[in-house]
């Protein structure tokens, strides 16, 4: 007879009932008992990793620039939490920052070096085992960091004094030229970098007597400082040639002192910078400033916070034979009235190009950091 569901008392139909019910239970108390076990804290694959960008600060104004590109390129990396840090300009006080960021939980640090004193903090940091990349500035022990994201700071001081050079013999401006060096943040390595350029390019001059360098200070890539040096030194002589100022905003300092003692600058005395400030790019323009050298911090931005992305997630190092000591050099370009018009502000370009090593990509940079 075919059996049914109300067949009840067949009894092959109760052992499978039975069967069935002890199965229920004993996956019952399994649950019960797992429930009421502490559960074990998973960290998520996805958790983001802390990263600490310590700089100098937006003063100079060069760097209030690379605060925002920081801030701009960290959407395209949202696994990374960056956190920034304005150290004030002190040396000391970053060295305080680098530590509490140790303290609570950085997994990297990107450091705007103030001097090359903070290669101390770096190496702690890196004794830590927390990754360092520096950014524009550097330490003085390249195994301090894991890499550096900058500029060559001597062919800048170089490039930019050597075609001020230039313009003085097109000028047919006679010799010996008196030269005012005027030099950044002392014991910053691109104070160090550019006035070694600076002088490499003087130097066959004064050797032959044909330039001297009557006066060369910090003018610590300050205006104002800078256009106090330069009053200081033309109430004593108005006879200079050339004032090669390491940033633009030193270069901005010496112009006002100029103008206000009465002294066109582009004509019988030049001055040349760095950094394309837009101010100076409207003063290389209508000739006031004779050239400035392009660093954009959007792309040392943008290049730190690929490094390190790919060093975090992917223990990508800089290529040994492609960037000895882990320098990872920007591209650079010597700004002059012939090709003013086409460089943007600081010179950011429309699409930063992807880090040249690792896994990375181009990105296009929002227009609002591209108008003058």
């Amino acid at each position: 007879m075919k059996e049914t569901l109300h067949s009840s008392n067949s009894p092959t139909r109760l052992k499978k009932w039975v069967g069935m019910f002890a199965l229920a239970m004993a996956g019952a108390l399994l649950l019960t008992a797992c429930s009421s076990s502490p559960s074990k804290k998973v960290t998520p694959t996805t958790a983001k990793k802390l990263v600490y960008f310590i700089y100098n600060g937006p003063t100079p104004p060069y760097f209030a620039p690379m605060a925002q590109a920081i801030t701009a390129v960290s959407k395209y990396y949202p696994t990374l939490d960056i956190k920034t840090i304005n150290a004030g300009g002190s040396a000391t006080t970053e060295a305080t920052d680098v530590s509490e960021a140790l303290g609570a939980g950085a997994q990297g640090i990107i450091l705007n070096t103030i001097s090359e004193t903070d290669t101390t903090a770096a190496q702690n940091a890196m004794s830590h085992h927390v990754p360092v990349i520096t950014i524009d500035r550097d330490v003085s022990t390249p195994s301090a960091r894991i890499a550096f994201v900058g500029d060559n700071d001597f062919t800048l001081g170089q490039e930019s004094t050597s075609y001020a050079i230039s313009q003085l013999k097109a000028l047919h401006i006679p010799t010996p030229w008196n030269v005012v060096v005027l030099q950044g943040t002392l014991g910053a390595s691109v104070t160090i970098g550019r006035e070694d350029g600076t002088m490499a390019a003087l130097q066959p001059y004064i050797s032959s007597g044909k330039a001297k360098v009557i006066l060369n200070e910090s003018g610590n890539f300050s205006t104002s400082t800078a256009q106090g040096i330069m009053s200081t030194e033309l109430a004593k002589t108005t006879n200079i040639q050339l004032v090669a100022a390491a940033n633009d905003a030193m270069a901005l300092g010496a112009i006002a002192a100029l103008e206000a003692h009465g002294i066109t600058p582009g004509k019988h005395m030049l001055v040349s910078g760095a950094d394309a400030q837009p101010q100076s790019l409207a003063d290389v323009a209508n000739g006031t400033q004779v050239d400035t050298v392009t660093h954009a911090p959007f792309i040392e931005a943008y290049w730190a916070v690929e490094a390190m992305w790919n060093y975090l997630y992917h223990k990508t190092l800089p290529p040994a034979s492609k960037f000895p000591n882990g320098k990872v050099l920007i591209p650079m370009h010597l700004v002059t009235k012939a090709n003013v018009s086409t460089i943007g502000p600081w010179g950011t370009p429309s699409v930063v190009p992807p880090l040249p090593y690792g896994i990375s990509t181009s990105h296009k940079v929002p227009s609002a950091y591209l108008s003058r």
